[in-house]
Order: C-alpha cells, then sequence, then structure tokens
C-alpha cells in the first residue's frame, strides 16, 4: 500500500490539537518526565489557552504523527521563564519580538526498527520540514526577531545545526521530574544569511516559502473548547493566580470566561 504523504500545518480542529497534546505526553511520558496518572493523557499548559499561540502538525492520512508549538511572548511570559526569566529579560531589554519553540513530539514508531544514520536522516528531513512550517508562519505572520526553546542537553546538537545559540547554562526544570535544560536562541534575522553556508540547509528552509494555505485556518479556542480542554480533561484552570485570571479575562469575552471559571474557582 502507498504510504500517504505528509502534510505539515497549523492545526484547524480540536481533535488535531488533541491529538498533538497526547503525543507530547507520550514523549515525555517515556523520557520520564511526567507521571502516568495525567487525567486526559494530555500535555498542555496555560499558554496553549491563549489565542497568540499556534500548534502545528505533520498529518499522514487522518493521522498527527508530529507536532510543535509557538508560544509567543505576552503578559503572561513564556513557559520559559520558570528558570530562564533573566536571560529572556535580556532580549525584552533589546525590544526583540520573542517566542517560544515547545512541546516538539514525534510519533517515533516508523524510526524505532531503523537505527543506521540513514534513517535517522531520514527522521531529521521529517523535522526539518515541520519546523520549516512554524518557521515562515514565526517570520510570516507573527513577525519575530527571535525563537527561543529549552531542552535537554542531549538535543542541542540539533538545534546548533539550526543556528541557535546558548543563551542560558544547565538548569533544571521541577515541572518535569527535574530534567536538566539549557536555553537556546535563534535571532531570525541572521538565520538565512548564516544558512548560506549550507546549501542543502538553505534549500530546506529558505529556498520555497511554506504554502500560505497551509498557515491559514488556525483552529481558535471556543469557550467550550476551554472548558473542555482546561477544565474536563485538565485542572488548570483550577490553579489560576488572580493574574492569570485577569489575562484570561482580557483574550476571551469577559461572561463566557467567568461561567468557566465559576465552575472550578471557589468564591469566584
Amino acid at each position: 500500500m502507498k504510504k500517504a504523504k505528509t502534510i505539515y500545518r497549523v492545526a484547524r480542529t480540536r481533535q488535531e490539537l488533541e491529538e498533538a497534546f497526547s503525543l507530547v505526553y507520550k514523549e515525555y511520558l517515556t523520557r520520564g518526565y511526567i507521571p502516568k496518572d495525567y487525567r486526559s493523557r494530555l500535555r498542555i499548559s496555560l499558554y496553549n489557552a491563549l489565542p497568540s499561540t499556534t500548534t502545528f502538525v505533520a498529518k499522514q492520512g487522518k493521522n498527527v504523527v508530529a507536532a510543535v508549538t509557538l508560544i509567543p511572548d505576552s503578559s503572561l511570559g513564556l513557559p520559559m521563564d520558570k528558570i530562564y526569566k533573566k536571560e529572556l529579560d535580556v532580549l525584552r531589554k533589546q525590544n526583540c519580538k520573542i517566542a517560544e519553540v515547545s512541546q516538539l513530539a514525534i510519533d517515533t514508531s516508523p524510526f524505532v526498527k531503523h537505527s543506521f544514520s540513514m534513517f535517522n536522516f531520514g527522521k531529521l528531513i521529517f523535522i526539518f520540514r515541520l519546523f520549516k512550517a512554524l518557521l515562515d508562519y514565526a517570520l510570516d505572520i507573527e513577525h519575530l526577531t527571535n525563537l527561543c526553546i529549552a531542552i535537554n542537553p542531549k538535543q542541542q546538537l540539533l538545534y546548533k545545526f539550526l543556528y541557535f545559540e546558548p543563551i542560558g547554562g544547565l538548569k533544571y526544570y521541577a515541572s518535569v521530574n527535574k530534567a536538566p535544560a539549557v536555553a537556546l536562541n535563534l535571532r531570525l534575522n541572521e538565520a538565512e544569511q548564516k544558512a548560506r553556508s549550507r546549501m542543502s540547509l538553505y534549500k530546506i528552509f529558505f529556498g520555497n516559502k511554506t504554502d500560505p494555505k497551509s498557515l491559514e485556518g488556525k483552529f481558535k479556542l471556543s469557550p467550550r473548547d476551554l472548558e473542555c480542554l482546561f477544565v474536563e480533561k485538565s485542572n488548570i484552570f483550577e490553579k489560576l493566580t488572580p493574574a492569570q485570571i485577569n489575562i484570561l479575562k482580557a483574550s476571551y469575552p469577559l461572561q463566557q470566561i467567568d461561567r468557566i471559571l465559576s465552575k472550578v474557582i471557589n468564591n469566584f
């Protein structure tokens, strides 16, 4: 049977988002970052509730086989601020428009049986094509200047290959079982020029633009979607601080978000 063509684009339905978050959950669980008793088996956070956050998926047929999320900086900050706020604040003071690359997950089953370099290269190209969609969205839609990421030190080589540079040394994430992390930064205005030294890499990321249609139709969470993902399938809204509540209220129709929050926050 002919293998289905892989399509790389923004997530357009709640089902695609849930499949993406499920992949992240499985990846984190495999690496020992999270416990097995997650209520929904989805790895999500309050940042996923923000309208500015965008998730990208790779689909083969009806299945989401890879995903990555772009979180632009906002009054909520970025997930990396938990341990790298000082480093991110340096960029903010330089008036950089930053975003965090987060929740990268890949269904590794097609690659598990093959450990030779040729097949690893195939996996690398798979990741690059997903990242290409995110990169064009960051440049053409969000008009960002910097992409930041906090990763396990073992993954540094991949991102340095993409011209990410260190901005923060080794630290540990309490929220993922004290997993080690390093902070990296990609200056988007320099990325294309640097990539010219490697024409194969340049062709992947800058040779052609992503089809604009692939970057359109981003799924927008309705009040019902928020209730499903952040109340029924997780306890995220139960843990909101007053400041976070105000940010959420500023992002959605007040009456609708009040109705949702009243279900999970005492004396709201």
